[in-house]
């Protein structure tokens, strides 16, 4: 019976408050059992499988009505969302666990909705649709039903309702004022603070529906404002990253530190890593690569992170004019745990099958690298032909574009305003 322990948990710690209906309750004391234990217990929780139901799992039979719906906890997610949402714990971490997964997951028109319902005065869901009906994700209860069955079960109540971009603008501001208590006010009367706070100068962008000349909603997707990273901080506690990349971040960071899997080959005159699982490659770091002190100093902190996409350009021209040849300046994504990624920009130069990482500050085997970092490349761009995509668009177009556009999609502007050339020039 070990593999119901955490249900076992979940009701011994669990207080039922007289108002909940027992029959009702018993809904979420069956969403807690894994998947095995479902199976066994189905007759015990009024819950028959839905076997003619293409969009839900099973349906839940409560005072005459019947309620399709799924266990959230069965969609693919962290391996630590399905360990908190089989147990109690999901009562407590409800509340950033919907407002990371929120941004994150992908569902098509994703909010979330705060109100108050049956069991709780203040209540947090997601609502998105999917195949053309309006679907609600309860976090704390490990449900998905049809907003019309969730609503009517629960007697849900809207307070307010908030989008992926309002979301983007709370975190921001939480993230100014350095304070993260007041998250619920936020929530609750962010129609009330972004009118009040938007009158400010500082503020303004809060009315704004374009950054960088894009519509704010398609500016999340991508770079440092991406929806899989704001919110993304709550996450740390639970980060996917294995000890060797926190270990190599650490060391090229710090190289004078001890490491354990790291040592320094005299005869080489490379770093080398060797660790039984990963294997073993050499590496140098770029801040012993350049006599620049001010870089170096760069470089060995963590102010070398958050500007990957203008700094790999920069790195790029500075390259020899042997290597610039075969060198790619090229945009991708890597893993920060099993479903979020984060969009990044490193070199590579073909010739030697090497890249360069100013983030990282390393040089390494581009193998290598792909596999400790879980790479995913989407576009790759020739350094030479990313000066003239510099000098057409940002430099002849003025088109004002954050780094990051132009290492991804520089190369199709280009042909595009090449096309029309003479309209754009100054």
């Amino acid at each position: 019976m070990e593999q119901f322990s955490n249900a076992q948990i979940f009701a011994n710690n669990f207080n039922i408050d007289e108002k909940i209906p027992k029959k009702l309750f018993k809904l979420e004391l069956f969403t807690a059992y894994s998947r095995l234990g479902r199976m066994i217990y189905l007759p015990l929780y009024n819950v028959v499988l839905a076997k003619d139901n293409k969009d839900f799992d099973y349906i839940f039979n409560y005072e005459g009505k019947t309620y399709p719906f799924s266990v959230f906890s069965d969609r693919k997610l962290q391996n630590i969302d399905k360990k908190i949402l089989e147990s109690n714990e999901r009562y407590k971490e409800y509340l950033h666990r919907v407002l990371k997964l929120a941004c994150s997951l992908d569902l098509l028109n994703p909010r979330v909705a705060i109100g108050n319902s049956l069991e709780e005065i203040y209540s947090l869901i997601i609502i998105y649709q999917e195949n053309g009906i309006e679907k609600v994700i309860d976090y704390s209860k490990n449900l998905i039903m049809t907003k019309k069955d969730y609503y009517e079960l629960y007697k849900f109540n809207e307070l307010n309702i908030v989008s992926k971009m309002d979301l983007y603008n709370i975190y921001y501001l939480m993230t100014k004022f350095n304070n993260y208590q007041y998250i619920f006010e936020y929530l609750l009367f962010t129609k009330e603070i972004f009118d009040e706070l938007s009158k400010k100068d500082m503020f303004s962008f809060l009315k704004e529906k374009y950054i960088n000349g894009l519509n704010k909603n398609n500016y999340l997707l991508f770079g440092d404002d991406s929806d899989s990273l704001f919110f993304w901080g709550v996450d740390s506690k639970y980060s996917k990253f294995e000890k060797l990349i926190r270990e190599v971040d650490d060391f090229t960071e710090n190289p004078q530190e001890k490491s354990k899997h790291i040592s320094y080959d005299k005869e080489k005159d490379r770093y080398i890593l060797k660790e039984r699982k990963f294997g073993y490659f050499t590496f140098d770091l770029i801040s012993s690569l350049t006599k620049n002190e001010e870089v170096q100093k760069i470089l060995l902190s963590k102010d070398r992170y958050g500007e990957c996409h203008i700094n790999a350009n920069i790195l790029g021209r500075a390259l020899e004019d042997e290597n610039k040849k075969s060198a790619f300046i090229v945009g991708g994504k890597f893993k920060i745990n099993e479903i979020d990624y984060f969009y990044h920009t490193w070199v590579e130069i073909d010739d030697n099958n090497t890249v360069l990482d100013f983030n990282h500050n390393i040089v390494m085997n581009r193998d290598k690298y792909y596999k400790l970092f879980e790479i995913v490349p989407i576009s790759k761009t020739p350094v030479l032909e990313m000066e003239d995509i510099i000098k057409i668009v940002e430099n002849d177009a003025d088109l004002g574009l954050h780094p990051m556009y132009l290492n991804y999609f520089g190369s199709e502007m280009m042909k595009d305003l090449k096309r029309n050339e003479m309209i754009f020039r100054k």
